[in-house]
């Protein structure tokens, strides 16, 4: 797409604003040079070539005003254009922090529950087979930046996997079985955590952009959701570390 010069609409104002302050001094000089000479110098000036030069000049100066305005207004357009284009990209990156904000709360959720009793695991993977198809609904030709097109695939299929094998803990399991489904999930946390601050990072590009209008919209719990997250990961570590050396 086109980028329209930022100095093309100053530029114009510039030159409008210059030609008529000339056009203005003329009439002003014709004045000043009536009171000096008198009617006879004007009734001299009238019956020479003079008006037609005059005339010829103002329509040359008309037609250049009127393509400045044409090209004003495509200026314009193209920074409409322009903008609109930012704008829905800007809302696009904000969504995918959202899919993947959420996607990562989901998989956390689940993360926890492994191990303890009382838990609707068909429930569980549908929530994470729900997650994965509102992230699949991002059209893929409209992402514009690879690696994070990389990442949604990833979580995509990382989400699919973990759905059915959470599915597959409504039937009891060795505790060592659902201790790799619990890392398992938590991977695809970890993956969902780095889709989240990719988007974050095209959604900061695209607001510091000289047309932007809107600022990056912010998570409260997002520093307090990833200190969890590692505190859970950590745990988990020291618990299958534990379980070697015994």
């Amino acid at each position: 797409m086109h980028k329209p010069s930022p100095n093309a609409d100053p530029l114009t104002d510039v030159w409008a604003t210059s030609f008529g302050g000339i056009v203005v001094g003329s009439i002003f000089l014709l004045l000043v040079l009536t009171a000096l000479a008198g009617w006879s110098w004007v009734a001299n000036f009238l019956e020479s070539s003079a008006p037609a030069w005059i005339q010829a000049i103002g329509s040359i100066a008309a037609i250049v005003a009127a393509l400045s305005v044409v090209q004003r207004q495509h200026n314009l357009e193209l920074k409409r254009k322009e903008k609109d284009d930012l704008t829905t990209q800007l809302r696009r990156a904000r969504s995918l922090r959202v899919l993947f904000y959420s996607a990562a709360r989901a998989c956390e959720d689940v993360a926890r529950r492994i191990g303890k009793p009382h838990q609707t695991w068909n429930f569980q993977a549908a929530e994470l087979h729900e997650v994965r198809a509102r992230l699949l609904a991002i059209d893929p030709l409209l992402v514009s930046e690879g690696s994070l097109l990389l990442i949604i695939e990833e979580c995509a299929m990382r989400l699919k996997n973990c759905s059915l094998i959470v599915a597959e803990l409504e039937t009891q399991r060795k505790k060592e079985t659902e201790d790799v489904i619990k890392l398992a999930v938590m991977a695809t946390a970890r993956e969902c955590w780095l889709g989240f601050y990719e988007a974050t990072e095209l959604e900061i590009k695209l607001c510091k952009s000289e047309i932007a209008s809107e600022q990056p919209y912010s998570f409260a719990d997002f520093d307090a959701s990833r200190k969890h997250l590692d505190e859970i990961r950590a745990e988990f570590i020291e618990e299958r570390q534990k379980q070697r050396v015994t």
